[in-house]
């Protein structure tokens, strides 16, 4: 499965993590790994930025909520919603579906609300556990409107959870009505499926705001993704046999990864130096630039880590790159 944008940041820093000593139990980092995916302009720019709505899933996978919420956004605008902080990204475009968008996020009210931390385990009737007496137990049904909407809110509704430490979050003013927060009234709530035990580990305050959400288009995915093959756009030609059979591996999905690494394509082993011909491959994209965008970090001069865009025989390839700098920087091992 191709990774996009997001991913691929993800998979170098824990790469990273790792080569640092910063992953406890992690598996190595491979010594090189390069992917090369073929893309028109529109999957350069899906490829580049965030992507919401149709295009961000794959293989049929529900949506999740912020593709439906940026999809609002685009087909409503605005659309007014509440959250602890904006719930889409303001700072730079994203895709859309077909298109680029910013969002801006316009805080026009808030208000707040009471966190308690709360852990909820079952008493084990068949098991021989004992329900507590009436006096210290009090049905589902029978609690106060106000602790039901909350439960109810996290799917504890139907039946009790098995055994969980959450958090339920009340308006100031119903805290009194409540017999669960802050203080326990009954110590045992009993569900149609049996009882369970409640607990009140702390007590937060935090503010939810309501933003007006809006989006303009910047431009379609198609002339977002031309523009970065026209930037950063380079071509890997006339290369030795030894090099294309590199380029031609990592386009290849069906190559096994080494090191417990799921990251399809061309890898070198961590325990494994890099052939010479991979040093010159690498070398290639050394000397290019990796597509990096206004808001973005800029990498470190000369290091070869990065996402390009390549054309290879023909095809647009959208290239990840990934290297352990200190293996091409020091001298090859050789055998004397």
């Amino acid at each position: 499965m191709p990774l996009d944008r997001r991913s691929f940041l993800a998979t170098t820093a824990t790469l990273a993590a790792t080569a640092t000593g910063g992953c406890t139990g992690c598996a190595a980092s491979p010594t090189a790994s390069l992917r090369m995916t073929a893309e028109d302009d529109a999957g350069l720019a899906r490829e580049a930025l965030y992507t919401f709505g149709d295009s961000g899933t794959e293989g049929g996978a529900d949506p999740e909520p912020s593709d439906d919420l940026a999809v609002r956004v685009v087909d409503e605008d605005p659309v007014t919603t509440e959250d602890t902080h904006a719930p889409l990204p303001t700072d730079r475009p994203v895709v859309v579906n077909d298109g680029v968008y910013r969002f801006a996020a316009e805080t026009v009210d808030s208000r707040e609300l009471r966190s308690f931390s709360v852990t909820i385990n079952p008493i084990r009737v068949d098991e021989g556990e004992e329900t507590p007496g009436p006096n210290d137990r009090i049905r589902y049904g029978d609690l106060p409107e106000v602790d039901r909407a909350v439960l109810a809110e996290r799917g504890y509704d139907d039946e009790r959870p098995i055994g969980i430490g959450t958090s339920l979050s009340y308006r100031p003013e119903a805290v009194e009505e409540s017999v669960l927060v802050p203080e326990l009234e009954y110590p045992v709530v009993v569900w149609p499926d049996g009882p369970a035990r409640f607990e009140v580990d702390g007590a937060s305050t935090y503010t939810v705001y309501t933003y007006e959400l809006t989006a303009e288009r910047v431009a379609s995915a198609a002339a977002f993704g031309a523009d970065l093959r026209e930037r950063f756009g380079f071509s890997l030609a006339v290369l030795p046999r030894e090099e294309r059979e590199i380029l031609d591996a990592a386009i290849d999905p069906e190559t096994p990864a080494p090191d417990g690494d799921d990251y399809s394509g061309y890898h070198v082993a961590s325990d494994e130096e890099p052939s010479e011909a991979l040093r010159s491959l690498v070398d290639r994209f050394r000397e290019r630039d990796p597509v990096v965008l206004e808001w973005e970090h800029d990498p470190e001069s000369r290091r070869a880590s990065g996402e390009y865009v390549v054309r290879y025989d023909g095809t647009v390839y959208w290239a990840s790159l990934q290297v352990d700098e200190s293996a091409f920087t020091e001298t090859p091992t050789t055998e004397g």
